[in-house]
């Protein structure tokens, strides 16, 4: 990444928004509703104040490096083997996370549209759709966000106004579920649903105003729980708990089953149209940042010619899983109740141990100047 390339706050809001909520076109509302049950509106909501919380936090003791990414900050606090491991984690992260998502998406339009397509080809589709948005550098991915989220939020919410009628309040009791204490402790692994808010920490060098990472941080998940939590409620108030934990694609279902007049019917086509948009995005700036976190972890001066070994890499690793179960049960078994850990406790960690060494220097250098 050149140090001329300039983000625009708006234009990085969109680009959280989408890697955000493009998981709640695939299957969100359901795993929220199997530890939420009735109330998964209610976990939703739970999870995106403490994420608010905890980014706050982060925050305010990031302002000291708000010129620098975080893997800077790792070599501050821990020297160029702190750079890499870091960068590793990161990374791994990222194309573990990739991988799973090109598959479900693969999965799905299999199922919705391509029956007949092996999944390979809807992979290798996939694949190469990502590996040209990734081709274009983020600046672009950002401005295309920019131009793409608006439109596309505008869509989800008209899918959602047009289930109104469907809506049945005692679909949604009891109001708080299996408990308060277990929606508090079900929301733990939950806040993986955030883990995307790592890419902030990538792209404030490079932001027009980068003390405004804060506020677009901050109204990035603001509106992204708006639309999980508007996106589950409207999901449980049509389905009720367990039928909610049965479909694949919920978004899509809900799109499937409104049929208003002899007009408003097969709204489903603006859903495909609308899930085809934000994965396409979602997976060129997921491949991007692999790409991003190896290239700056090893120093190397170009991070091109590693998007063909790794979109391959990506292709190999979601060959792997059996089927759509078997790609669920990774994301659900293992991700989402360890991703967190990256997400908050490294980023806290690092920047707080970065924080303590510059304090200390700050101190050795006071000591050195008053002895002489």
């Amino acid at each position: 990444m050149k140090q001329k390339i300039k983000i625009g706050n708006f234009e990085a809001l969109c680009l959280l928004i989408n890697m955000f909520c493009s998981k709640l076109i695939l299957d969100f509302p359901r795993y929220v509703s199997e530890d939420g049950g009735t109330a998964s509106w209610l976990l939703v909501l739970l999870i995106s104040i403490v994420v608010f919380v905890v980014f706050t936090f982060l925050a305010r003791i990031y302002k000291k490096f708000s010129d620098k990414d975080i893997l800077d900050v790792a070599k501050l606090a821990f020297g160029e083997p702190g750079k890499i491991i870091a960068g590793l984690l990161f990374m791994l992260q990222f194309l573990y996370l990739v991988t799973i998502v090109v598959r479900e998406f693969a999965e799905d339009i299999k199922v919705i549209s391509l029956t007949t397509t092996p999944i390979s080809i809807i992979i290798s589709l996939f694949c190469i759709g990502m590996l040209t948005g990734a081709f274009l550098g983020i600046e672009t991915l950002c401005r295309i966000n920019a131009l793409a989220v608006p439109v596309l939020s505008a869509a989800f919410i008209f899918i959602l106004l047009l289930s109104i009628p469907r809506f049945d309040s005692s679909k949604i009791a009891p109001w708080l579920g299996p408990g308060p204490a277990v929606l508090i402790k079900k929301a733990i692994p939950n806040i993986s649903a955030y883990s995307e808010l790592t890419t902030l920490l990538f792209i404030i060098p490079y932001l027009n105003d980068k003390g405004n990472y804060v506020s677009i941080g901050k109204y990035a998940i603001l509106a992204s729980g708006f639309f999980f939590t508007v996106g589950t409620l409207t999901y449980t108030l049509v389905y009720q708990y367990p039928m909610s934990t049965e479909f694949f694609l919920p978004l899509y279902q809900l799109a499937r089953s409104i049929a208003i007049g002899r007009f408003l019917s097969r709204i489903e086509a603006i859903f495909i149209l609308v899930w085809a948009s934000s994965a396409f995005l979602y997976l060129s700036s997921g491949l991007y940042f692999v790409t991003y976190m190896f290239k700056k972890s090893f120093g190397l001066q170009t991070r091109k010619p590693l998007l063909i070994p790794f979109t391959i890499l990506i292709f190999s690793i979601a060959m792997i899983p059996e089927n759509l179960y078997s790609a669920l049960r990774l994301e659900m078994g293992y991700y989402r109740n360890y991703a967190w850990i990256i997400t908050i406790i490294v980023p806290l960690f690092l920047v707080t141990a970065a924080s303590v060494r510059a304090k200390i220097e700050r101190r050795n250098k006071s000591d050195e100047a008053k002895s002489q």
